[in-house]
Parts: structure tokens; C-alpha cells; sequence
């Protein structure tokens, strides 16, 4: 089925809910502050991080090796030791990368798309909304081009060619008419969203357009089926995936292959504030000394301490 577009109303619902639990910021910051109360239980999923051979790694598995603890609300810089920067913040903290800002994985989505099409009514009208600020969706400059010489051409082919490729790779993926359309606004201006419909196939790889580029199949921002039997949030910019349904697709995304998940409630917290089994590391502000360093490496002994094994200093 090919994802049509359409008119944001399908989603009021959700901005009524939000609103009428209040929009201060501690309520923003919990379970509920993305997908609203009422559903039988909730789940986060979260998103893997990343070794240094840039293999997947799961939370688990980072907490195991630092010594602490992975829990529902844990949160990767107080579990990796790595700051919201990628900054290590201690000695041992952990050598990769923290899970990426585009949203859930394609793995993840296919592992969850299943299980989610098959608790509701409505598997044939799922809707789907994805965050109006990619840049492939306006194009422009905002669009990373990397273009490789052909070796075969002159220079000033290869000049005409980059300009070519790079004016195909910059164009609009989506339509004037969808662009300036109306978009599902929820809370503050960032969050808005254009919305589309499709069906269980396209929830588990979405294929929003094709381009020079390739095609662009980013997991949805959110989703959810014509009946509201469940609902899917990827807030943007953080590293997990909320999901409320039934108690029985709860149960089923707890054991599903291939998910790093825990179940949550609605008034979790999903901050900083909410891990209170990790302690974030302090960073070292200590300024950097010059004479310090001088008297240590110039102290009686240090030229035998500074000594390497050839000799030499």
C-alpha cells in the first residue's frame, strides 16, 4: 500500500489528551507526556547503541561492563559514562557511540511492526507522522551531498556532473502540496508532523519517497491504527521508543526477539531525574596547570621515573 497523506485531524486526539493532563514541564517529561493515560500498559524501547566497529550494542550489555545498572528508566549518559556531548566523563567510561538521533531502527521497527498490526481491529489503516524537519523532506542545502570524481572525465566534466547530481540530491522529496499542507502540531512548535495513512507494511518500512539519494524509509515519529488500540512515540532526538497498548501486546513486545525493552508506567519519568540507580559522572574541570606539570616532570627522580625502556627521556 503506498502512504497517502492527510489531513492532521486524525491525530486531535491525541493533542486533546495531552492537553487536558496538563502541559507543565514535569508532565512533559513522563511516559504520559507522550503517549497519554489509559492504555492497559506501557513499554519503552530502547534504541541500541553503537561499538567502535560500529556493530550494535545493547544497553545491557554497556551497563554490564561499567558496573551499572540497566532498569526501565536508565539513562545512557549515566549508564555509559559518556556525556550528552559524547564526552567521556570518567576513566571508565564507555568506548562507542550513544544511540543515534534518527529515531528507532529499521531492525527494531520490522521486530515490532508484527506484533503491533496484529492487536487492533484496524490493521489496514494505520497512520503515520513523521517530524515536518528532515532535511529530505524540503531539500535545499540542508542536504549532505558527497559526490566522487569519475576519473574517466576532464575536470570541468566532473565540476558539471557534481552540479547535476548535487541539484537532483537537493530537490524536494515531498510534493509543494504536502510541504505547505496542514501538519499535526502537538505542544511546542518543534513538534509537528505531517501524517499519513498506510497498513501494517508500511508501518514495518515506510517508505516515505524515493530520491537520488535512495530511498528514505526513517521510522515514523509516531503511529497508531484507526481504533487507537495502541500508540508508537519516538520523541525527537531521544534514544528510545514509547509504546501503550493492551496488556497482551505489551506482553508480546516484552518477549519479542530482538527488542531491548521494559515495561514503564504512565507516570514514569523519562529525564535525567528518572534514573536514580546511576549516578552521572562529574566531569574533570581541573584547569590545566603548566607549572604544575613542570615541577612534577623536573622533581628530584622524575628523570628516572620518565625514563622509557630504551634509555631515553
Amino acid at each position: 500500500m503506498t502512504l497517502n497523506f492527510v489531513d492532521p485531524v486524525a491525530g486531535a486526539w491525541i493533542v486533546q489528551a495531552l492537553q487536558d493532563q496538563g502541559g507543565d514541564a514535569d508532565t512533559a517529561n513522563l511516559v504520559a507526556g507522550q503517549v497519554p493515560r489509559g492504555y492497559g500498559a506501557y513499554i519503552r524501547i530502547f534504541h541500541p547503541a553503537m561499538d567502535q566497529d560500529g556493530q550494535p550494542v545493547s544497553w545491557t550489555k554497556i551497563a554490564a561492563r561499567r558496573g551499572a545498572t540497566m532498569h526501565a528508566l536508565a539513562q545512557f549518559a549515566a549508564l555509559s559514562g559518556i556525556g550528552e556531548d559524547g564526552v567521556p566523563l570518567a576513566e571508565d567510561s564507555w568506548e562507542g557511540e550513544a544511540p543515534g538521533w534518527d529515531g528507532l531502527g529499521a531492525k527494531e521497527l520490522r521486530a515490532m511492526a508484527p506484533l503491533l498490526s496484529a492487536h487492533t481491529g484496524t490493521p489496514q489503516m494505520i497512520h503515520l507522522a513523521l517530524w515536518n524537519g528532515l532535511a529530505f523532506i524540503h531539500g535545499g542545502d540542508q542536504v549532505e551531498v558527497v559526490i566522487t570524481e569519475d576519473p574517466a572525465l576532464s575536470a570541468e566534466e566532473n565540476a558539471a556532473r557534481a552540479v547535476e547530481h548535487a541539484a537532483r540530491a537537493k530537490a524536494p522529496a515531498f510534493s509543494e502540496d504536502v510541504r505547505t499542507g496542514p501538519t499535526l502540531q502537538i505542544g511546542s512548535g518543534y513538534r509537528s508532523f505531517y501524517l499519513f495513512t498506510g497498513d501494517g507494511e508500511d508501518l514495518a518500512s515506510p517508505l516515505w519517497a524515493r530520491t537520488s539519494l535512495g530511498e528514505q524509509r526513517q521510522s515514523p515519529s509516531l503511529a497508531w491504527p484507526e481504533d487507537r488500540a495502541w500508540m508508537m512515540s519516538t520523541e525527537l532526538y531521544e534514544d528510545s521508543t514509547i509504546v501503550g497498548g493492551s496488556r497482551e501486546l505489551i506482553n508480546a513486545l516484552l518477549a519479542a526477539e530482538g527488542l531491548e525493552a521494559f515495561e514503564v508506567h504512565e507516570d514514569s519519568r523519562l529525564d535525567a531525574a528518572g534514573d536514580t540507580l546511576n549516578e552521572l559522572p562529574e566531569p574533570d574541570t581541573t584547569a590545566f596547570d603548566p607549572e604544575e606539570l613542570s615541577a612534577e616532570f623536573f622533581a628530584p627522580g622524575a628523570a628516572e621515573r620518565n625514563r622509557d625502556p630504551f634509555g631515553q627521556l
